[in-house]
């Protein structure tokens, strides 16, 4: 909070600090609110449960709750860490899948694929190496990297190029 308002004082002013409290304070809540809205929805969807009614809301909404309440006892730089792997693999999934399409279009489809190839090689060595992860010697996690970003290149290569 400090470096909040020192920042904001120095390059916004008084005005511009009450704006970026608010920001502050008021995105998280709102994005907060809006996650678990759209999980509780996501949810009911998947499993075709009718949530018109508010207990029916309140099944899925507790659980989710909990879940997130009991969530906010973990180091949170331990599920940055998680959620920001997981964004990263669905990055490079959705990167296969716009190389596949290119690939079928005919299309300069290497603009998706390298990038695809440099993510799983990212996600394999981060997730071999990390603490949170298998906790292999860098070099060893390396290694197993750069064979298993191979090996999947040339699955999808010869998957999607015949």
């Amino acid at each position: 909070s400090v470096a909040v308002h020192e920042m904001a004082m120095t390059l916004v002013g008084p005005i511009g600090l009450i704006l970026t409290i608010i920001g502050v304070v008021v995105c998280p809540i709102t994005t907060g609110d809006t996650s678990l809205r759209s999980s509780r929805i996501t949810i009911a969807d998947e499993l075709n449960l009718n949530h018109e009614k508010l207990i029916s809301r309140l099944k899925i909404a507790i659980p989710l709750f909990l879940v997130s309440f009991g969530l906010s006892f973990v180091d949170f730089g331990l599920i940055w860490r998680y959620f920001a792997w997981a964004q990263l693999i669905v990055a490079t999934i959705v990167l296969y899948a716009a190389s596949a399409y290119l690939i079928q279009k005919e299309k300069p489809y290497i603009i998706a694929l390298l990038p695809a190839i440099i993510c799983t090689l990212i996600a394999f060595a981060y997730i071999l190496q990390a603490p949170e992860g298998l906790r292999l010697p860098s070099m060893t996690a390396n290694i197993i990297s750069v064979i298993a970003t191979v090996i999947i290149g040339i699955i999808f290569i010869k998957k999607f190029k015949s």
